[in-house]
């Protein structure tokens, strides 16, 4: 910050330091998604630093993990991008097109992909997403749209509760297809 009557008499006076907090709850869904075997996987258009700071927060990031820049993607060729996006946690200053690579790639490796999203350049990939997760309250409409799924509160934790509703459901049906197997199993 600086302050003069003009620009040619401007004396400097400090700076200032802006923070976009993650949301409450945030690092400890990541955890447990970690923990149920979930990758999780940054994909910003951030600079690299502000990318790094906010995943490291999360737990998203470690010192020495892989962080790619879509700069990067774009001068790699198809195997070193399928090497690349299995080993990065961090994508920083991607584009739509990027973002439509790397779920691209991670299905091809045969993830299934959520992503999440509340801008118009995410839509392309939510819309390509297994599991495409809009944004409710911040989202846009196109983001909306594109989505499998859209977050009533903008929560990135509330994820967790559709993950668990969705394995018990995934549960009861193996369950049931079990018992009725066994059930309709004749000895000849």
């Amino acid at each position: 910050m600086a302050m003069g009557r003009s620009f040619d008499d401007l004396t400097y006076v400090g700076m200032v330091g802006i923070i976009d907090p993650e949301r409450p709850q945030v690092g400890q869904a990541v955890a447990q998604l970690k923990t149920g075997g979930v990758l999780v996987k940054m994909i910003t258009g951030d600079a690299e630093k502000t990318a790094k700071a906010i995943a490291a927060r999360l737990a998203i990031y470690n010192n020495g993990d892989l962080s790619i820049s879509g700069e990067d993607l774009d001068h790699m060729n198809s195997a070193e991008l399928d090497d690349a996006i299995s080993k990065a946690t961090i994508f920083y200053r991607v584009s739509p097109k990027h973002k439509l690579t790397i779920v691209k790639t991670l299905q091809a490796q045969g993830h299934i992909v959520g992503m999440t999203g509340d801008g118009v350049n995410d839509a392309v990939a939510l819309k390509a997403a297994d599991i495409g997760i809009a944004m409710g309250q911040t989202g846009t409409d196109v983001c909306k749209e594109a989505a499998d799924m859209i977050l009533v509160k903008d929560d990135f934790y509330t994820i967790m509760s559709a993950i668990e509703e969705g394995k018990g459901i995934f549960h009861n049906i193996r369950n049931f297809v079990r018992f009725q197997l066994s059930t309709y199993v004749t000895v000849v």
